[in-house]
């Protein structure tokens, strides 16, 4: 018990000079410092002065090789199967390219439907080349193309038959009018497209003839002028236009029609029949049906009073002009006669025909 208390004093002795030692100024100031602090304060700000910094510990992944592995397998197994892929694709390829039993064995082979002028020659012609060729290497987008070119073709579908045919649908082309050439008379369609007139295989229609239609315009005479085949295109839309104006209504008055000169696109001139007489009617460019309405109401009187009248026309509202064939009696010099229409006429022509000469 005595040797205890001795050791306790011996302690708090040396407790007291340690302290009276370590007391320096600086010492002292932390001390207060440290002891302003409340309770839990002082007891982090105290750790903090002995704990090292953090480390981030990179965390243990579980599995890590197996998952490289399996992701190795998946990129292994989309690399083969677009291989397997390809190469069943070039081997199908091949198959159909190669394989006789897709060769086109010959002419009789290829189907032909909605032809009546072009023949059955024209169409397999342009197939020449393919004949003993597997069907999936032609071309169908040439061969419609040069299908195309014929003349009486409008359109062409080519088509594939399983294992080793073909079917060719054309759509031919349909004329509107005998178009004259020279001494040559051929047929055109809407399009201004010169059709050779057919051989066979095709009802022949009546239909009116029309001039005018290659005229210097249309043959490039002028530096801007268009490409013939577009002048023709031009001229025979005008041309439907006129005809479509006749039978406005139901009338079937361009039966009466039966040449039509396109020469000057600003006064269409038809030939007019009521099968005794012929007489060429300038129509201008507008009003076609009521000025068709008015020469039909007068022609008997006029041919009456003039039997050798060769032409009317009827640009001038309710003035026309009537000219004769030359040589002929009263009127041998071929002189111009004007005649006045009647108020009743359906005449409302006069503003569009101001300013027009005489022809």
């Amino acid at each position: 018990m005595r040797k205890d208390k001795k050791n306790d004093d011996v302690d708090e002795a040396m407790e007291a000079r340690l302290e009276a030692e370590l007391m320096t100024p600086a010492y002292r100031a932390k001390r207060a410092e440290f002891s302003s602090l409340p309770p839990q304060e002082n007891m982090d700000a105290d750790e903090s002065r002995f704990l090292r910094s953090k480390q981030r510990i990179p965390a243990r992944r579980r599995g890590g090789k197996k998952i490289q592995i399996l992701r190795w397998v998946k990129i292994s197994g989309a690399v083969l199967a677009v291989a397997g892929v390809v190469t069943l694709g070039w081997a199908t390829r091949n198959f159909l390219r190669h394989d006789a039993r897709f060769h086109l064995p010959g002419s009789a082979a290829i189907e032909v439907e909605g032809t009546q002028v072009v023949t059955r020659p024209e169409v397999v012609r342009a197939f020449a080349t393919d004949i003993g060729r597997s069907v999936f290497t032609i071309p169908l987008e040439a061969r419609k193309a040069q299908l195309e070119q014929i003349p009486w073709v409008h359109t062409a579908a080519v088509m594939r038959l399983w294992p080793n045919r073909l079917r060719v649908a054309i759509v031919e082309r349909s004329p509107i009018a005998y178009m004259r050439e020279g001494n040559a008379i051929r047929m055109v369609d809407a399009d201004g497209v010169v059709l050779a007139m057919p051989t066979g295989g095709m009802t022949q229609s009546s239909f009116p003839i029309v001039t005018g239609v290659e005229s210097a315009a249309a043959s490039g005479a002028t530096a801007d002028a268009v490409t013939p085949a577009e002048q023709r295109a031009q001229k025979m839309h005008l041309y439907l236009q006129f005809m479509s104006a006749l039978d406005a209504g139901g009338a079937k008055n361009s039966q009466t029609v039966s040449e039509v000169n396109m020469a000057d696109s600003e006064d269409i001139r038809a030939v007019i029949t009521d099968g005794a007489s012929d007489v060429q009617v300038h129509f201008g460019d507008s009003d076609f049906l009521a000025r068709y309405q008015a020469f039909v109401a007068h022609r008997a009187e006029w041919l009456r009073q003039y039997p050798k009248l060769a032409s009317v026309d009827m640009r001038y509202g309710r003035q026309v002009v009537l000219k004769m064939t030359s040589g002929t009696g009263a009127d041998a010099t071929g002189q111009d006669t004007t005649a006045n229409l009647t108020a009743s006429d359906a005449m409302t022509n006069a503003a569009a025909s101001a300013g027009k000469g005489t022809h």
